[in-house]
């Protein structure tokens, strides 16, 4: 018998559990080592000492485990050299991975104690694209610019809102101011038109009780720039009319009278070509009746006295 028919007869004779290598000839165990007495092979054992993939411990989730740190936005992503519309189209798949996310981990939070072994928050969260200063200008200013690139992250529209809203606010602050501006200006003319006309031969005449009647500044301005208005302009309707409803009062802006051309100042006045067409003229029977002669006669008459100044006894001995 040849050497090499012996050492096939002396390998059959081997424990089943032992093979031999194909390089060295030298023989190794095929026995499972979890199959050794203390050890299990059962599957529910294995599942034990894995590791829940986005909660990074192993099962099952303890309450005390820290939720709401994994429902908190990462830092964003500052790659302004990707186009805006790259941005927001990227930024809304980001805010609907993590609203999934934190809906998942919420979920979980909520699930009483003791919780299943193999339940998992949810996925790590993602980091939102940053955008530039002046890109969220542009897109609070222009609602056709946020058009074009709808529908846009709710992150961003909340501060396109935000954004709108201020600038709001903004603008009504200045219109106050502007009308407070407006008041202080009107005070300051009305005052210095105040006595800026001189009577001579004064006459009081009394027309009756009568309620007292604010003549509008527009009125005075008016009268003492050498453009009388018709005396049915003075009615008590027409008067409450420009005090109460000033955007329906026709107006032009002039140089004052005797100003030099080349003065920057400038007034306003009644623009009477357009208001007379609209109230009417002295002309025409029907603007004034007895009555409302007598009561704009005497409104005429106040604003006379506003813009008169009673001569000193002085002026009238002398």
């Amino acid at each position: 018998m040849s050497s090499s028919h012996s050492a096939r007869n002396t390998a059959l004779n081997y424990p089943s559990h032992l093979s031999f290598t194909a390089q060295t000839g030298e023989p190794t165990s095929q026995i499972n080592p979890l199959s050794q007495e203390g050890e299990s092979t059962s599957p529910l054992n294995s599942q034990d000492n894995t590791l829940l993939p986005n909660a990074g411990i192993r099962g099952p989730i303890p309450d005390d485990f820290d939720f709401e740190g994994r429902i908190n936005l990462p830092d964003g992503i500052i790659r302004f050299e990707l186009p805006l519309a790259v941005r927001i189209h990227e930024n809304m798949n980001i805010e609907e991975f993590n609203n999934s996310s934190i809906l998942k981990t919420i979920a979980i939070k909520n699930t009483p104690a003791p919780r299943p072994r193999d339940m998992d928050i949810g996925a790590p969260l993602k980091p939102l694209y940053h955008y530039a200063n002046d890109e969220v200008c542009d897109l609070i200013d222009s609602k056709a610019l946020c058009a074009l690139f709808t529908p846009l992250p709710a992150a961003l529209l909340r501060e396109i809102v935000s954004g709108r809203a201020h600038s709001k606010g903004s603008a009504e602050g200045e219109q106050q101011v502007s009308k407070e501006r407006e008041k202080e200006v009107d005070s300051s003319i009305r005052s210095r038109l105040l006595w800026s006309m001189e009577m001579s031969n004064p006459v009081e005449r009394s027309l009756g009780e009568a309620r007292e009647v604010f003549i509008p500044t527009i009125y005075l301005l008016t009268i003492r720039n050498r453009f009388p208005p018709p005396l049915n302009f003075f009615t008590n309707q027409h008067i409450d009319q420009a005090n109460n409803s000033p955007q329906i009062i026709h107006t032009k802006i002039v140089r004052p009278f005797g100003a030099n051309d080349k003065s920057p100042d400038k007034v306003q006045l009644l623009d009477l070509a357009k208001m007379i067409p609209i109230w009417g003229n002295d002309d025409t029977h029907s603007c004034l009746s007895p009555l409302r002669f007598l009561e704009a006669s005497k409104n005429l008459l106040d604003a006379l006295k506003l813009l008169a100044r009673a001569p000193d006894v002085h002026d009238l001995n002398s």
